[in-house]
């Protein structure tokens, strides 16, 4: 069975932009993790939004369904914090394409 349900996404800076790892689950129990940059440049609160509204975008084209609790967290000065806006971002791109 494809793991095809998003449960988190982790945000790093890395060389001026976003990279995203993306968890994502199937009903089986079948982990998969993928890794995406953020197509908009830098690292500001700005284009982890924007990053928030790519992974919308590619889970739609994926095909992929939320966990009934997705978690968006952000590493930053060494540590790992939950990023409450960029996934109330995420949720709102994914219900914009799904009313479209």
């Amino acid at each position: 069975m494809r793991a095809d349900r998003l449960e988190q996404v982790f945000i790093t800076q890395r060389g001026g932009r976003l990279e995203l790892l993306l968890v994502l689950e199937s009903e089986a129990g079948a982990r998969e993790r993928v890794t995406l940059v953020s197509p908009t440049p830098g690292v500001s609160s700005a284009a982890e939004l924007a990053a928030a509204r790519f992974v919308a975008r590619w889970l739609w084209q994926q095909g992929c369904v939320l966990a009934r609790l997705v978690r968006v967290r952000r590493h930053r000065g060494g540590n790992l914090e939950d990023a409450a806006e960029v996934r109330d971002e995420l949720l709102r791109e994914l219900e914009r394409l799904r009313r479209e």
